[in-house]
């Protein structure tokens, strides 16, 4: 009992220091994590990895430390705590879940529920089985899967008074796969009966989340202006915050689509209503939406001479190249010119310098490149994101004396690099997205 109340004392210090950063807060989360292991109480095990690791699993720089930290921990936990492991490997699988690798969040959440049945850990049994629902993102849904999707409801029942924090998170996944399967008024429905009025933290994951599904159920009302105004806010905030990647891109698609579903006149009526500030930045959004709808398709610059590969070898390079995330991967890189409306002849000239400088300041680590389309060119290239981001920022400055940022045809130099194996993405399409949505949050910094 001494050692118990010892322990929540050394909690209570870690959880009120303010830390100057999240580098420190981890630190100190891996050390009191050590402290309280040696203690070996399950039950202050449990709820510290459940509550304290959530900043680690939502940030960009900390997930896949958070994960391989937590990896390392598995051989004693199976020979020591067992009855830990639930939370354990629920925790892998949130790691896996927010860096979007579905399939390996699927398989621990698996784990996580045979565990949690077993130790009759009924609250985690019942967040296992609602994410692993909600990571079936890439299955086709079935009545039978809409079915299962409420049966965490059983579980939470089952489980402490202190549950009711997981409570929400249940009727959002299954509010989402009642859109996919096309429940539209059921959803909606659901949705009013259980989060208008709902209290919960501004800007938190579970905020942002209900929002984005207030928007997707406005999409598939046909009501795109207002999916469009929704989702615009929720992916500012994640941007600004650097996190909850898997709601950027999840915005991203949807905006994207919904302005495949307006014509030219509709938008332009709808969003007059709108404020002032709101509106210049709608009509950016459309415009640079509808630049990457035709940059899938458009072939005009298929066979630019100065780049290494035409856009379709690219393309074939990239889903080669950017599906293995072993060693250090690759880094997709995008880099995207804004010309003032008088001179846009001069794009073609300012391409080819930027290529020219990308070439002399990497030439050995591009695996390829390519125009992709009038104003956007990308490369493959093999280091990390880091190392990428400072040499495009000497080669951008050489450009920038050439093009003084007043006073030249070069208004802005959009740039995004997304390395595969960073943020363990493997596939082409998804990091091509997520380097869209970083230069599409560029617009507004």
């Amino acid at each position: 009992m001494v050692e118990r109340v010892k322990t929540i004392h050394e909690l209570e210090i870690y959880r009120s220091q303010p830390f100057p950063s999240q580098e420190a807060q981890y630190e100190g989360f891996e050390s009191i994590f050590t402290y309280i292991i040696q203690k070996g109480d399950a039950e202050t095990i449990n709820d510290f990895i459940l509550l304290e690791s959530k900043p680690f699993i939502l940030s960009h720089d900390y997930n896949m430390k958070l994960l391989q930290y937590l990896m390392n921990q598995e051989p004693y936990f199976k020979d020591n705590l067992k009855e830990c492991l639930a939370v354990l490997y629920l925790v892998i699988g949130h790691c896996y879940y927010f860096s979007l690798d579905f399939e390996k969040a699927k398989n621990y959440y698996k784990i996580a529920s045979s565990y949690a049945l077993q130790f009759e850990n009924y609250s985690v049994l019942s967040i296992a089985m609602n994410n692993y629902t909600a990571a079936q993102k890439d299955v086709l849904p079935s009545d039978v899967l809409w079915q299962l999707s409420k049966l965490p409801a059983v579980f939470f029942k089952m489980g402490s008074e202190y549950d009711e924090r997981y409570f929400i998170t249940r009727f959002i996944a299954h509010i989402e796969i009642s859109l996919q399967l096309n429940k539209v008024q059921y959803a909606e429905s659901l949705y009013n009966n259980y989060f208008t009025g709902c209290e919960v933290e501004k800007d938190s994951r579970i905020d942002l989340h209900i929002r984005v599904l207030r928007g997707k159920i406005h999409y598939q009302k046909g009501e795109y202006e207002t999916a469009i105004e929704l989702l615009h806010e929720v992916l500012i905030v994640c941007m600004n915050l650097k996190r909850n990647k898997d709601l950027v891109q999840e915005c991203y698609t949807f905006i994207t689509d919904s302005y495949k579903m307006l014509n030219e006149d509709s938008i332009s009526r709808e969003m007059e209503q709108f404020h002032a500030l709101f509106y210049r930045k709608i009509e950016t959004d459309k415009r640079y939406m509808e630049k990457y709808i035709k940059a899938a398709y458009d072939n005009e610059y298929e066979q630019d001479e100065h780049f290494l590969s035409p856009l379709s070898r690219f393309k074939l390079a990239g889903k080669c190249l950017l599906s293995n995330v072993e060693n250090d991967g690759h880094t997709l890189v995008l880099v995207d010119c804004k010309i003032l409306t008088c001179e846009e002849e001069s794009i073609s000239e300012i391409l080819h310098l930027i290529n020219d400088e990308m070439m002399k300041a990497m030439k050995q680590e591009i695996i390829t490149s390519t125009r992709i389309d009038a104003s956007t060119i990308g490369y493959i290239i093999q280091l990390s994101e880091q190392e990428t981001d400072e040499l495009c920022a000497k080669v951008f400055a050489k450009i920038r004396e050439q093009y003084p940022r007043n006073g030249s045809v070069l208004e802005a130099i959009y740039f995004a690099s997304v390395n595969n194996k960073e943020n363990n993405l493997a596939n082409y399409q998804k990091c091509l997205d997520l380097a869209y949505a970083y230069i599409y949050y560029e617009l507004y910094k």
